[in-house]
């Protein structure tokens, strides 16, 4: 699939393509939520809204930073200059050719600067190392809203304030869908940290238990709330409940990793059990799931998935929980029908089979993360199916929600909703920073830039007015504002 994958999205940044204009007829109220037939959640990885959109023309972006574009020390100093990667250099990615592996950030001021300005071959193609990107490491970033501790405590240093420059994401597929649909620029992401727990919050708005968990998987943090070294660990500290916070594999899917270490089965409500007893259909599409719950994987099978694909097991958060156990029949079933591989999607989409609810995760490779995908990769998912969908049966009445499942450790100047202000919309999970998210469909309006507060509970209170489903018990789910006003409203 993935050769398809690429070529088809070659061919969208070659040619003029008829789905990037926008109507000139404007939105009428009876086209609104009701007139949406299919929602198709695109989840990618690990990028904040300032990291790829931050020069977009309109948008609240770097140049509206102000003050939270300087970073300080724990001692609240500022920097004279952005510090360095720790261990490894910002390009230190086996997916690199050596010459840009070896590259350095150099001495760089303190504010924002442009990854794909500090060499010339250092593009949206090019591989940065990973940053930090753990559950009290990101809140401590943020700092109540200062956003000023970014660099201060990544491992990646003044990485975490680099993004992408106008000039390069000009010719990207989500700069242009952005700016021929709706752009959400205060859209964040529904929980501290990283993908794990964030992955949880799109299906269900909620954190994984854990009751009495080994002592030596709690975090360990200091009189500041700071996790002390090396101690972000997979589950809140104590006193802090037996939540589930970073990455952790499943017993019901993992990589053969310590038995000690993996999640028991999850029972919470999600959107799927919602959507279920409304007999409405969904599915959860993935790169490389086949291959990941073939028992029987030869040696080069794994390679591929492993090495290639890059698949991420905690990416996968239905198959967490006891519906989907693949040790009972039932669970067997279940998995059938809705944790299907990425490689059925453009066939459903090309023959209207797509069920009006689903949910694309790219492959590790594809998917934007850092060190082991690029910006440019995940991009051409994009292209390729917004041209699938324009050309589906249901060309008229889809929407696309493309979505960065969390920052990654990038810097974002905008504040999450927290306090007494944000009241119940915000909680001890989150929401955290903010990640590029836009809507694609005929349905909503045109060319133009939503501010709304939204974030990732946003899509569930979306999915549950869309299909008049009971309320998940999520209590961030009842209050948050629904990504419905999306549809709803043609206001200017």
């Amino acid at each position: 699939m993935m050769n398809v994958l690429r070529r088809s999205a070659m061919l969208c940044l070659l040619v003029p393509a008829l789905w990037l204009v926008p109507s000139a007829r404007p939105l009428r109220a009876a086209e609104g939520l009701r007139a949406v037939s299919h929602l198709l959640v695109i989840y990618l990885e690990n990028r904040s809204f300032d990291n790829l959109l931050g020069e977009f023309p309109g948008a609240d972006g770097i140049a509206d930073a102000g003050e939270r574009a300087i970073q300080r020390d724990r001692a609240g100093q500022a920097f004279t200059s952005l510090p360095q990667p720790a261990r490894r250099g910002p390009f230190d990615s086996r997916e690199n050719p050596k010459p840009v592996r070896s590259l350095a950030l150099g001495e760089l001021p303190n504010r924002p600067f442009a990854i794909d300005a500090i060499q010339p071959e250092v593009t949206a193609t090019a591989h940065t190392r990973d940053l930090v990107h753990r559950f009290y490491t990101h809140k401590a970033q943020i700092h109540g809203g200062a956003n000023d501790r970014f660099a201060a405590l990544s491992d990646a240093g003044g990485l975490a304030m680099g993004y992408y420059s106008r000039r390069t994401m000009e010719a990207s597929n989500l700069w242009r869908l952005a700016q021929a649909n709706l752009l959400l620029d205060h859209f964040h992401q529904g929980a501290f940290g990283g993908s794990f727990l964030n992955h949880f919050w799109l299906v269900c708005g909620c954190a994984p238990v854990w009751p009495h968990p080994p002592p030596r998987l709690r975090a360990q943090l200091d009189g500041e709330g700071i996790p002390l070294a090396k101690q972000d660990n997979a589950i809140v500290a104590a006193g802090h409940g037996d939540f589930a916070v970073n990455s952790l594999q499943s017993v019901y899917l993992n990589d053969g990793s310590n038995p000690e270490d993996l999640l028991r089965g999850q029972h919470m409500i999600t959107i799927g059990d919602r959507l279920s007893e409304r007999g409405i259909g969904w599915a959860w599409y993935a790169g490389g799931w086949s291959l990941a719950i073939k028992a029987d994987r030869s040696p080069q099978e794994g390679d591929i998935l492993d090495r290639q694909l890059h698949f991420q097991w905690h990416h996968q958060p239905f198959a967490y929980f006891r519906r989907f156990d693949p040790a009972t029949e039932r669970g067997r079933q279940q998995r059938r029908q809705h944790l299907k591989d990425a490689g059925e999607l453009e066939a459903d989409i090309a023959s209207g089979r797509l069920p009006p609810v689903a949910f694309y995760k790219p492959s590790g490779n594809l998917d934007s993360h850092p060190d082991y995908s690029t910006p440019q990769a995940g991009d051409e998912q994009l292209g390729q199916i917004a041209a699938w969908m324009q050309a589906s049966p249901m060309k008229a009445s889809y929407a696309i929600i493309i979505l960065f499942d969390e920052s990654g450790g990038f810097w974002d100047h905008a504040p999450p909703p927290m306090g007494r202000m944000a009241g119940r919309r915000a909680d001890f999970f989150g929401p955290g920073s903010r990640v590029p998210a836009l809507i694609v469909s005929p349905l909503v309006r045109k060319g133009e830039i939503d501010h709304t507060p939204y974030e990732t509970t946003s899509i569930l209170r979306l999915i549950t007015e869309r299909f008049r489903l009971k309320p998940l018990p999520s209590p961030r789910a009842r209050t948050v504002t629904s990504l419905s006003r999306a549809f709803i409203s043609a206001r200017r």
